[in-house]
């Protein structure tokens, strides 16, 4: 078929809207984002519209339309698992036959990428592994894996958004965010921690951190790794001792402190302890 988008327009998308004004069809014109229409051979999904919103609203004879062929790729193969804690207990079940292939049938237009999230009958999945990462579409050449289970941990359960501002920290800072598992639902405050801690809304003023000590390193009986950056501490290297004790690097432990305002391994307030 002719992959020219007017081919499109002049074989399907005009005549179709014709078509119905041409039968009085009028309730027929409303079409809403989203929403999956059949015109003659070929599916077209709607993906905005304006104004918006709202995300409904007829189509006429002064809308303008537009209208190209899709050009998401197929995943090759892709892992979808699901969370323990979401799993019935009460019954033998399937999680592919059951669960996983009724949404994906469901939902065959559907974009995933890695990490993203989905709930279905309860159950809630995660994409932990895909080939290309995304966005890309399940199709009929697609292996689907879904071996294993996860557990609810916050890593797990972070958003792609702001798992993609994580991967940009160093490991250890990582680390420290992450430190607390989201159960007995302390999943949302946590969460929304972290967020905060990732926009910088939580932490000390540069003033503040300027006032903790700093000094080079040279040996000594305190700590022999930063737990910020996973290094061990070297000669000449610039470090803090907040007002606990704890030592870290300077860079390190200043990007932990415009985060948040207590110690990373004691949680002192290390705000009130500069005060003192």
């Amino acid at each position: 078929m002719n992959q020219d988008p007017t081919c499109l327009f002049q074989e399907y998308i005009s005549p179709y809207f014709r078509s119905l004004q041409d039968s009085n069809q009028d309730i027929t014109t409303i079409i809403q984002v989203g929403e999956i229409l059949k015109i003659f051979d070929l599916e077209f999904q709607v993906m905005c519209a304006e104004p918006s919103p709202p995300d409904m609203g007829i189509v006429d004879a002064n809308t303008m339309v537009y209208v190209d062929w899709d050009s998401t790729p197929e995943f090759e193969k892709i892992h979808i698992v699901p969370f323990q804690d979401t799993l019935p207990n009460a019954y033998q079940f399937d999680v592919f036959s059951d669960y996983l292939k009724p949404y994906l049938t469901k939902s065959k237009h559907k974009r995933f990428g890695l990490n993203e999230q989905f709930t279905y009958q309860g159950v809630q999945f995660k994409v932990v592994c895909c080939d290309p990462q995304g966005p890309a579409r399940i199709g009929r050449n697609t292996t689907i894996y879904c071996e294993g289970v996860l557990h609810p941990s916050l890593r797990n359960l972070l958003p792609p958004e702001v798992l993609e501002q994580l991967s940009h920290l160093p490991p250890g800072l990582q680390m420290l965010l992450l430190n607390t598992e989201a159960l007995a639902g302390g999943y949302e405050e946590r969460l929304t921690e972290v967020q905060e801690m990732l926009s910088h809304r939580r932490g000390l003023t540069d003033e503040a951190i300027n006032r903790v000590q700093r000094f080079t390193w040279s040996g000594g009986p305190e700590e022999v790794q930063c737990m910020v950056c996973l290094s061990a501490f070297e000669q000449g290297d610039e470090v803090r001792k907040l007002p606990c004790n704890h030592v870290f690097h300077a860079t390190c432990i200043d990007e932990w402190l415009r985060r948040c305002t207590d110690c990373p391994i004691c949680k002192a307030n290390v705000e009130r302890g500069v005060r003192q």
